[in-house]
């Protein structure tokens, strides 16, 4: 047979799907004419349809060799290597097609995925934009909102999220992370509105159920918010039971009425999928040498929030007050947004690193290497966070605290730092650290002076009557605790409920119909508009008494409260976020504000509103406690911290496991 029939046969037999004789007559060809860029081509065209990949790459590099410029060769190469899993191989084919076709928008998205695949994830963002913005596609602009939430950059994610929805992409995904950008950055009505359209558009879906019942939170919708619970608490168990595969972030959970042991058992089951991503994170990262001898500790916090957050402003002076003859410390900040508190932050640090945008491989590189003993984490599973770091293991000892205040469910925080007021026994099982018990859990660092005190007039108030104020977040309040606070209202004459209520158009709203159920009329609601941090503590002095809600007591907003002078009613409930308010009255000496259950917190309430002199000797007693007590000195704290950071390190260092461990209180 001459070649040229050969030749013929040979393409006819691959077409036919006669492989084995194609690749004979393929060899044949080539030993005589082994630079044949048509014969090399076919040849991985024939190894790849029969599933050997390796051997179908080796062929078309062989083709490219001869003729460099070949885009089906280069087209077929980019997949084999993404088959494989090489994502080198594949970008260095796309460099070369992209070379010749450098508007090719689907081969552009294609390197973003590779990048981000290698976790170069700014060139991967580039590369997601450039095929967004050439082509106009709306899955497109999904895939450069997925880049950006991966790299930190939240703004960026919900921008190329909102052009994708407006474009017509229409996975209920898209609009589910788009509504979480939209309850990071308290944009509430926009918010409720997307986790609503979410909820429409994808009934059956537990993880969009759950974001949508945390819209409902947000504006005070507690029929719609009862009305779905129990189909929200019926899908969890189901998922428990029947280990249905369903990606669930346990953090918001704990804000929708979930029992600590569901939420346990999520966070097991979230855990169990992070661990395996920091096993896989661990291969691509330098293997850790012992420690060299020191005399100080090596002490780390990771956090998305240094800067004006709740936990930023919390911890804002914890820094640089850490005896630095035995500790050294680290900032890690996962979210840069420069002001006055990431400076102060920063400056506490004796090294700070602005992680932000880096992979979580790049992050936990990073700590390896700057050989960190102790890290604290300040994030868990709330936004922004980097659980796969921790589960990487880049420290010796992992410790949770403040940001997250559920349970990780994993091997991979050590410990948590928490008090006996927190975290009871009972408590305690649900949780898979140790537990760090210090006088209290929660720092308290100075806020800024109040420049201008303003009147009960400029803030709506009035001029007579008790104000009660609850200024913490929306999705704290419920129905119980807000029923709760009406039946004060109506047991005290006169008095306002003073809110701080960032959407005052359906959240708004929707509390003035409950008070009128209630019996109570709507203009003893007065809502406060979002201010300055230090206009917000001028205009909370104005308040007689602050009531915490039920269910999750205010941290940031509480110190808030007590930096401005005003006393604090609180219930003890049944989990770490519903005894917050218990543990700082504890603390400030003012555990007569403790109270046991909904009927004697009303009782109190009550009382205290309608016995003035009550009132004034308690704020007097706050008065002489903001001076006196150790809750408002960051530097006692952290010699309290510091105490349990040792015993936990000299544990370490003796090849000893974790176990509880207890700081009391000086005095």
């Amino acid at each position: 047979m001459d070649k040229k029939t050969a030749r013929a046969e040979a393409f006819a037999a691959h077409r036919r799907g006669d492989l084995v004789t194609a690749e004979r007559l393929y060899n044949e060809l080539l030993r005589a004419t082994p630079s044949d860029v048509e014969l090399l081509h076919y040849m991985g065209v024939l190894c790849y349809q029969a599933g050997r990949v390796p051997e179908s790459a080796a062929w078309l590099r062989k083709a490219l060799a001869h003729m460099p410029g070949s885009l089906p060769t280069l087209q077929l190469l980019i997949r084999v290597s993404d088959a494989v899993g090489d994502a080198e191989g594949a970008l260095r084919a796309l460099d070369q097609y992209l070379v010749l076709r450098p508007d090719d928008a689907g081969m552009l998205n294609v390197r973003g995925q590779q990048l981000a695949r290698l976790c170069r994830l700014p060139e991967a963002e580039l590369a997601f934009r450039q095929a967004a913005e050439t082509s106009g596609n709306a899955a497109m602009f999904h895939d450069l909102g997925l880049c950006c939430q991966l790299r930190g950059n939240p703004a960026g994610a919900a921008a190329a999220y909102q052009e994708a929805l407006r474009r017509g992409y229409s996975q209920p995904t898209t609009q589910l992370w788009y509504a979480q950008y939209l309850r990071a950055n308290g944009r509430i009505k926009e918010y409720y509105d997307t986790a609503m359209d979410a909820a429409r558009a994808m009934p059956d879906d537990l993880g969009i159920l759950i974001e949508a019942q945390s819209a409902r939170r947000y504006v005070y919708d507690w029929d719609g918010f009862e009305h779905h619970q129990p189909r929200l608490l019926a899908d969890l168990r189901q998922v428990l039971e029947t280990n249905i595969r369903q990606d669930i972030p346990p953090s918001i959970l704990n804000y929708l009425d979930v029992d600590e042991e569901v939420i346990s058992a999520v966070a097991r089951r979230y855990a169990g999928m992070i661990a395996a991503a920091g096993t896989a994170l661990r291969q691509k990262l330098p293997t850790q040498l012992p420690r060299p001898p020191r005399s100080k500790i090596r002490l780390g916090y990771l956090s998305s929030d240094f800067f004006a957050h709740a936990i930023g402003s919390l911890v804002r002076d914890l820094f640089a007050a850490h005896d630095r003859t035995r500790f050294d410390v680290y900032g890690y900040s996962l979210r840069h947004q420069p002001d006055q508190v990431q400076s102060c932050i920063q400056q506490g640090c004796d090294t700070y690193r602005n992680l932000s945008g880096e992979s979580a491989v790049d992050i936990a590189r990073i700590i390896i290497e700057d050989q960190i003993d102790i890290l604290i984490d300040l994030a868990g599973y709330t936004s922004a966070a980097q659980p796969d770091v921790l589960a990487a293991r880049p420290a010796s000892v992992q410790i949770a605290w403040l940001g997250y205040l559920g349970t990780s469910g994993g091997e991979f925080l050590d410990y948590i730092i928490a008090d006996d007021i927190v975290m009871p026994p009972e408590l305690a099982q649900h949780y898979s650290e140790r537990i760090i018990r210090l006088p209290c859990f929660l720092v308290a660092s100075p806020l800024p002076a109040v420049d201008r005190p303003i009147s009960r007039q400029e803030a709506g108030l009035g001029e007579n009557g008790c104000v009660f104020c609850g200024f913490n977040q929306p999705y704290k309040l419920d129905r119980p605790t807000f029923s709760a606070w009406m039946e004060i209202l109506r047991r005290v004459p006169g008095s306002r409920l003073w809110l701080y209520a960032p959407d005052t158009e359906i959240g708004g709203e929707n509390l003035r119909r409950e008070a009128v159920r209630l019996k109570v009329a709507p203009e003893r609601l007065v809502f406060a508009p979002r201010v300055t941090m230090v206009e917000h503590v001028a205009r909370m002095a104005l308040a007689d008494l602050a009531l915490d809600p039920f269910h999750i007591s205010g941290g940031a907003t509480s110190v808030a409260i007590l930096s401005a002078g005003v006393p604090i009613l609180a219930l003890r409930g049944h989990s770490f976020l519903a005894r917050i308010g218990s543990s700082i009255n504890a603390r400030l000496g003012m555990d007569d504000l403790d109270c046991t259950d909904p009927e004697h917190y009303i009782a109190k309430a009550v009382a205290l509103a309608t016995t003035p002199s009550e009132l004034a000797a308690l704020r007097d007693k706050l008065g002489r406690a903001r001076q006196t007590s150790a809750f408002f000195d960051t530097r006692a704290f952290v010699r309290g911290l510091e105490e349990a950071l040792q015993t936990a390190w000299h544990r370490h260092q003796a090849g000893q496991p974790p176990m509880d461990i207890q700081v009391h209180a000086r005095h």
